[in-house]
């Protein structure tokens, strides 16, 4: 009889907990225990992510991978299992090691005592102090994904002329939900757009203008994502969502997904749980187009995954990670070296070819022959890339490649490339290795 009494009791210890209100003094630990949402939708608690646990939200939807949809302190290290969360009058507290300084889920309340917490059923965990106000949700913190009821307010225009607002974050992978490569953004350039974490400049998805009465960006119940003036006047579409039936329901997410596309999705949650996410709508139908798809000196084309290829006389830094990008191959001597007086170089054509066009120099009105001649006797010129009839000298690194099989009016890259010649002499290559 004992045996069977212990293994109920380890099942039922390891089940969520339902709760609408959650006391002060409430404990969870890894593996173990969870806040729930009252339909049990959604989960607050400890997630196994590498080879310790992380803190955040999930949806609990039957998948192999939890399907996280907000992570606390992405910036932190994760935890190991000895970890314990604690409900303070104070805030949230991860303690890892007896005697070590816990860290803080909120980053601070300014004061203000917590009375009860909440996993909602929207998938909002909220902390609650006296009178039941509102003093904290992470909802007003958003990782990757916003939910369906989640607003993600925008700040004023006078704010924004000194810095864009980063709204949504990609994480590196699925079962990675640190910081990755990629941002939603508002500025007042581009609006609500897309860029590299590192190149906020370059957007490679802003499909409308900033209005100075914009002020949240909203995903409702049906998909509907769009932007809204403070008095819920809708300014602009994102989505025009999808109604559902009295039959269905589903729970709609919008995520910026690893590979920096921006993605929504619904589930429709059955009684046990299980659902597969459905696909709904995308930002960009050309996983090539995301600027940092593939690293720096490649070039995508397009397939299941995509293709990253290194530019001729380069190789990948990294051959298992080719998204990653590429560099020289035939060491670093720079231009003007005495190795290069000593080489010949040839120059390889790249049909349908284009690279972000960070030019030193233009030329108009040129004829494609015009241009990769222009480029072989110019000494600094790497690369010339010719649209129309532009010709565009650049320097490495060559940024956002990707090639297409046809364009109605189509870019050719000519690359300067050493000869094989050169190559057997085992003389230093002319161009600069890149170093990151």
């Amino acid at each position: 009889m004992a045996p069977t009494i212990w293994v109920a009791f380890l099942f039922m210890f390891a089940q969520p907990t339902l709760s609408q209100n959650i006391s002060l003094d409430s404990h969870l630990y890894p593996n173990r225990t969870s806040w729930s949402s009252p339909s049990g939708h959604f989960a607050f608690g400890f997630y196994k992510e590498g080879q310790g646990f992380a803190v955040g939200i999930w949806l609990l939807d039957g998948s192999l991978h939890k399907t996280v949809v907000w992570t606390a302190n992405t910036d932190e290290p994760l935890v190991s299992a000895n970890a314990t969360l604690a409900l303070t009058k104070n805030d949230i507290l991860v303690s890892t090691v007896e005697g070590s300084q816990p860290k803080s889920i909120t980053g601070g309340l300014d004061g203000e005592l917590i009375y009860s917490a909440s996993m909602l059923e929207n998938g909002n965990f909220v902390l609650y102090g006296s009178d039941s106000k509102t003093i904290w949700q992470s909802f007003d913190c958003p990782t990757d994904t916003i939910l369906a009821g989640q607003s993600l307010i925008l700040p004023s225009v006078q704010r924004l002329r000194y810095s864009e607002k980063v709204l949504l974050s990609s994480s590196v992978s699925r079962t990675n939900h640190t910081m990755g490569r990629f941002r939603l953004t508002l500025n007042l350039d581009a609006g609500l757009s897309l860029t590299p974490a590192d190149d906020d400049s370059s957007s490679y998805w802003a499909p409308n203008s900033y209005e100075e009465e914009d002020y949240k960006l909203n995903l409702d119940d049906n998909g509907h994502m769009y932007l809204a003036m403070e008095n819920d006047t809708i300014s602009w579409n994102v989505t025009a969502g999808w109604p559902s039936s009295n039959h269905t329901s589903a729970i709609y997410r919008a995520t910026l997904d690893q590979d920096g596309n921006f993605r929504l999705y619904s589930h429709g949650m059955q009684k046990n749980n299980n659902s597969a996410a459905d696909f709904r709508w995308q930002a960009v139908d050309d996983n090539c187009s995301v600027y940092g798809s593939c690293g720096i000196n490649s070039y995508c084309m397009l397939g299941e995954p995509i293709n990253c290829t290194c530019v001729p006389g380069f190789d990948y830094i990294n051959s298992s990670e080719t998204s990653a990008g590429c560099e020289m191959r035939w060491g670093d001597s720079g231009f003007g070296s005495v190795e290069e007086k000593r080489m010949t170089t040839t120059i390889v054509s790249l049909q349908n070819t284009e690279f972000k066009s960070d030019y030193y120099s233009l030329l108009q009105n040129t004829e494609k022959e015009d241009c990769k001649e222009a480029c072989s006797i110019d000494a600094n010129c790497v690369a010339a890339q010719h649209y129309i009839s532009i010709c565009y000298k650049l320097k490495f690194p060559l940024r956002y490649g990707r090639r297409q099989r046809e364009m109605l009016i189509p870019y050719v890259l000519f690359v300067k490339s050493a000869n094989r010649d050169w190559q057997e002499k085992n003389i230093p290559a002319p161009f600069p290795r890149h170093r990151s």
